[in-house]
């Protein structure tokens, strides 16, 4: 258990900030958000981290063999909640959501940690394999690809993205040759120009925002999200203060690192970036005591998922990445990342406690 507290403990950090920035938004807020009043955002939190919590102690509980067991499981129950959104009504003028007796889920979350599982188990079954094209890259590729374009037409293009890197990520750290991804990269960059100046792919809000990226011009959400970071300055406002990140939607899930900076300064941005950075490098150092290929390869794509994640949602917030709809994980406000996240970390921990075996 002693490998897990540092673990436990960051991760109990980043909650604590999370839920802090909401309940400023909460209390100073009076404003729509979400199309919703915005005054019961932190008990809301508060209930998600409660079943978050919960489903970690399951998974912590559980023997994570039990998930290798379970993968083509999940795999195929994660095709069908995607595919669900797509016969509902849209939400904000998408398919992402599924709503159900006044709770909504979003998938897409979900299918995160249903892939990772899937290509871990994956590559446990072709460890030795793995420096091949067909086993060690277009295979694995394919199992991905469901996934990848049932969110694509959500439509949710950050997402897809985000999945698609740390496919490629996680493929490249068990082996697979970089010369088939870089080949590959470049392939998609290809067909994506090709789409878009077709007008495929993209539908007119997000051909929008991608032209206003490389115009060297910012949405006025993101202007609003860089004038906070300055008013902000060095230490910031203070908690419950600054008026700024009132006006910024979306602030509580995709921006909530304006409020932070707008509340802390950068010195509090440095701080939270410092923690994940922190969290993953403990998690790729307990890679090395472990000798089981699929807890090696889980924890290392659970690592890459949190890097990739704030990585976005840092590079939306400055404006050096366009706007994309990517959480904090465990910091921003949103039930389906908290709670997948939590369990999936549940994972994590009965991996590192229990140790393992090669299997």
């Amino acid at each position: 258990m002693s490998n897990a507290l540092p673990i436990l403990l960051i991760v109990s950090v980043l909650i604590s900030v999370g839920l802090i920035l909401i309940a400023s938004f909460d209390i100073a807020s009076q404003m729509n958000v979400f199309g919703n009043i915005s005054n019961n955002l932190f008990y809301s939190h508060l209930m998600k981290l409660a079943i978050g919590a919960f489903l970690m102690t399951l998974t912590m509980l559980i023997d994570y063999r039990l998930h290798i067991k379970l993968a083509q499981f999940y795999y195929f129950l994660s095709i069908g909640l995607l595919l669900m959104p797509l016969f509902l009504p849209e939400i904000n003028g998408s398919k992402r959501w599924i709503s159900l007796a006044g709770f909504t889920f979003q998938p897409s979350e979900f299918a995160k940690i249903a892939l990772l599982i899937s290509l871990s188990v994956y590559i446990c079954n072709n460890k030795d394999h793995m420096r091949e094209f067909y086993k060690g890259f277009l295979k694995p590729l394919f199992l991905s690809m469901p996934f990848l374009f049932l969110i694509l037409i959500e439509p949710d293009l950050s997402t897809s993205l985000v999945l698609l890197f740390l496919v490629f990520m996680l493929l490249f750290s068990h082996g697979t040759r970089g010369a088939y991804i870089f080949m590959t990269i470049l392939l998609i960059f290809v067909l994506f120009y090709f789409a878009v100046s077709k007008g495929f792919l993209l539908k007119d809000y997000q051909l929008w925002r991608l032209r206003t990226f490389l115009e060297g011009n910012h949405p006025d959400q993101v202007s609003k999200a860089i004038q906070a970071l300055r008013e902000g300055g060095l230490a910031g406002k203070g908690v419950g203060l600054g008026e700024v990140k009132l006006t910024i939607p979306a602030i509580v899930s995709d921006f909530i690192l304006a409020a932070a900076g707008e509340e802390f300064g950068t010195i509090g941005i440095i701080a939270v970036t410092t923690l994940f950075f922190l969290l993953v490098s403990i998690l790729l150092k307990l890679v090395e005591k472990v000798q089981d290929t699929f807890a090696t390869a889980y924890i290392t794509g659970f690592s890459f998922l949190i890097i990739l994640q704030v990585l976005v949602n840092l590079g939306v917030v400055t404006g050096t990445v366009p706007v994309t709809g990517v959480t904090l994980p465990f910091v921003s406000y949103g039930g389906s990342s908290i709670i997948t996240m939590l369990a999936s970390l549940g994972i994590v921990i009965n991996i590192v406690t229990h140790g393992s075996e090669e299997t």
